[in-house]
């Protein structure tokens, strides 16, 4: 017995021992929905497990032959995933998996430490636009300190940072300096904020890269990321509201083409109508408007080469206030002394003359090569056609002149814009960009004389060097550019085309020092400049959208800026704190100033108002402080002061904006791995009467300060997808308060608007293409 047995194990022995079993397994994990690899998935043998490297890819040496089971886990929370093979195997394994996000516990963290900017560099990302999407772009950035909005009428904002705006300011729509005709405050910028995934704004040595004028900053409109490697999504908004009965819809679809990822594509629309608009007691007449715009984007991105495609088209029909357009000397003194306007008008959703219909088309290709990972070279060429039709109350004299409906003005402006720029890696710790750029710009106009034809050439090149480590950064640049502006005008009925050249170098520096873990201290210092626009030299009649009279002086020269900036930054989980002081002196400030008394024309009587230059300092401080009250409550103070005088005349410079504080107490829900949330958030907005002003220099004293009262309420819900259906309902001037705003040139004529209900839906959808699991590959 002992002989058999013995016998039975040798056989079995040597047969397990004649088994080969030095066969190895290579194989990859793969997403079955974006075909990404997976980094660090968990595979595993009857005998052993091993991870998938930072590629995807796991292997198993000293496998024996026959059938074996593998099993996936690709990360935590997500199911396992078995195949069967057969060992050895001529083909590679791939493994389809299904991941999905796993949403932790919230972990708090009591120590913060900063990213060290010394610039000034504020950002609102998806999330925090989601909650403003559907304002304009001027509403959109009022949380940022600094920023105030310009309104004039009842439908065109446009931002303001530090007391600067329009020709101070550049706004650079995904990737291209917009060019619009847009120099006066009666020109908002032609962009569509609903596309907009971040908006960022820049002060300092980074904004050198965009050019003359950045002087008081730099407004980045970016549209999210292409969604490369990745399935369709994309999202639908709806608003409606109150004041106008007005409405709009907006969407979004993108994803990416073929199984590699590499291609992928953006498609936008947005639509919206508003009707005639409501001041408290009465309906400010002709005030209706309306306006659509779309885009779409197509890019690829490989392993060095990347390029995309863009397109969008933006227009908008805008009522002008029909009181503003008076017909005599003593109509017009009468308005500017009444408490209402003489005709309030009926409600509508059409518009009459004076009206302004205003279109703008962007294109853009892009190309960029990856040298290696420290090297990238971009060329972004753009091309921009704007085009603007002002419509006069009056009509024309000549009854078949009338009968076409004519605008009393047209302008028609083309800008071709080329950047070239490579950025370079020295060191973890040292980083710089080298660029050059160009601009050239043709106008033509048609019907009354207000803006010359003229054609204008720019060209610069630039300098940023960044070095940062563990306590210091430090940015620093220098640009030097040279603008030339050729005009074609008739004086004294000849034909004559001056010629004018302007050039200066820009600089910039900044340095920053982290503080333990909770404090920033940064100080910025540099100089600016910009040559004078078109209107600012050669405009002479009348603005239809600022219902005014403009003369420009061609004897204006270039405005130079000297500026400091000193900020503070404290954050904790007590509170987060970000004030800021600054000083900028103005060599040669350029300033559009009422000239009393008013004009009367064969249009009409209007007020008068010419450019004029002066040096100039302009100072102030802004801040934010936020506190957490409890685990629910958060408590915001945000605050602008700001002062300017015209050192030549020692006297207070005119139309700088009202100083402002705005308090803020937020109630919300939201917390990591909660599916619904709920915020509510009440604000309240205290803005000063602007006293710092000269006597008997306007047309109409700057009116009362004002207390306004706004609130929002709204749910989150987060989808399968990942993204939050969002519910929101505002209310603006909850108490239907009448006032005036300084900045607002139509506070000469009528009220701001009074309350407004307004409700946004936005729902976020995910088509996922659903693939069959294969065994192999």
């Amino acid at each position: 017995m002992k002989f058999y047995l013995f016998g039975v194990f040798l056989y079995f022995s040597l047969s397990g021992y004649s088994q080969q079993c030095d066969y190895s397994i290579t194989g990859e994990i793969r997403d079955i929905h974006t075909n990404q690899l997976i980094p660090f998935a968990k595979v595993s043998i009857p005998t052993r497990s091993t991870q998938t490297d930072s590629l995807g890819v796991f292997r198993f040496t000293n496998v024996c032959a026959g059938s074996l089971k593998l099993r996936c886990v690709p990360h935590f929370g997500c199911e396992p995933v078995d195949l069967e093979i057969t060992v050895p195997s001529s083909e590679p394994i791939v493994f389809k998996v299904e991941t999905h996000e796993v949403e932790l516990d919230e972990l708090l963290i009591e120590a913060y430490r900063f990213p060290r900017e010394s610039r000034e560099v504020m950002t609102l990302k998806t999330n925090d636009i989601s909650q403003v999407k559907g304002n304009t772009l001027g509403d959109q950035l009022l949380r940022f300190p600094g920023v105030t909005s310009l309104n004039t009428g009842s439908s065109i904002v446009k931002p303001v940072i530090n007391g600067m705006h329009s020709n101070r300011l550049v706004i650079v729509n995904n990737g291209i300096r917009q060019e619009g005709q847009q120099w006066g405050s009666e020109h908002a910028p032609e962009i569509d904020p609903n596309l907009a995934g971040n908006l960022t704004v820049i002060q300092g040595a980074s904004g050198l890269q965009y050019g003359t004028d950045a002087i008081g900053g730099v407004i980045l409109v970016s549209p999210d990321e292409l969604r490369y490697h990745q399935n369709t999504a994309g999202w639908v908004k709806l608003t409606g509201n109150s004041n106008g009965w007005g409405g709009g819809a907006s969407g979004l679809v993108a994803g990416s083409f073929t199984k590699s990822g590499k291609w992928a594509y953006r498609v936008h629309g947005t639509g919206r109508i508003n009707g005639t608009q409501k001041a408290p007691d009465y309906l400010i007449k002709n005030t209706s408007s309306n306006e659509y715009s779309y885009s779409a984007a197509l890019g690829y991105k490989g392993e060095k080469f990347e390029t995309d495609v863009f397109y969008t088209k933006y227009s908008t029909n805008l009522g002008i206030f029909t009181g503003s357009h008076i017909g005599n000397l003593s109509d017009l003194n009468a308005a500017f002394a009444a408490s209402m306007p003489k005709d309030t008008g009926v409600f509508t959703y059409k518009q009459q003359s004076p009206r302004q219909l205003v279109q703008h088309d962007l294109s853009k290709v892009s190309l960029a090569y990856n040298w290696n990972k420290r090297i990238r070279t971009s060329l972004v060429y753009g091309y921009q056609f704007n085009l603007r039709q002002e419509y006069d109350l009056h009509k024309a004299y000549n009854d078949s002149i009338a009968a076409l409906n004519l605008p009393a003005f047209e302008l028609n402006l083309w800008t071709n814009s080329l950047d070239l720029k490579t950025e370079i890696k020295h060191t973890s710790h040292y980083k710089s960009t080298f660029g050059v750029s160009g601009i050239g710009q043709s106008n033509v106009y048609s019907g009354r004389f207000f803006i010359p034809n003229f054609k204008k050439q720019q060209f610069g090149g630039y300098y940023l060097g960044t070095y940062e480590n563990e306590k210091w950064l430090f940015d620093f640049g220098l640009r030097y550019d040279y603008s030339r502006l050729q005009v074609f005008m008739y004086k004294n009925n000849v034909l004559i085309n001056p010629v004018k050249t302007f050039q200066n170098p820009s600089a910039s520096a900044g340095v920053s020092r982290l503080l333990g873990y909770h404090w920033i201290v940064r100080l910025n210092a540099g100089t600016a400049w910009r040559p004078p626009s078109i209107n600012e030299l050669y405009s002479n009649g009348l603005h239809h959208g600022a219902a005014s009279i403009e003369i420009g002086n061609d004897e204006i020269r270039k405005e130079i800026v000297y500026n400091t900036q000193l900020g503070v930054q404290y954050k904790s989980h007590i509170a987060k704190v970000d004030v800021s002081v600054f000083y900028n002196y103005f060599d040669g400030y350029i300033n559009l100033q009422p000239s009393l008394p008013p004009m009367l024309t064969i249009v009409g009587a209007f007020p008068v108002f010419r450019y004029v230059q002066s040096d100039v300092q302009i100072m102030g401080m802004n801040g934010i402080i936020e506190i957490p009250i409890g685990k629910y409550l958060n408590y915001q103070f945000q605050g602008n002061l700001l002062l300017g005088k015209d050192l030549r005349t020692e006297q207070y410079l005119y139309g700088m904006p009202s100083n402002r504080i705005t308090q803020r107490l937020r109630f919300s829900t939201l917390r990591t791995g909660s599916k619904l949330n709920f915020f509510a958030e009440v604000e309240l907005l205290d803005v000063f009467r602007q006293k710092r002003y000269v006597d008997n220099s306007d047309y109409v004293a700057p009116p009362k300060g004002y207390d306004l009262l706004n609130t929002q309420v709204g749910i989150t819900k987060k989808m399968n997808s990942g993204e939050n259906l969002q519910i929101i309902l505002a209310c603006s001037n909850l108490t239907n308060l009448s006032y005036r705003d300084y900045m607002n040139r139509f506070r000469y004529f009528t009220d701001e608007l009074g309350r407004n209900w307004t409700i946004k839906a936005l729902v976020p959808f995910s088509i996922i293409k659903k693939e069959k699991k294969k065994r192999g590959f």
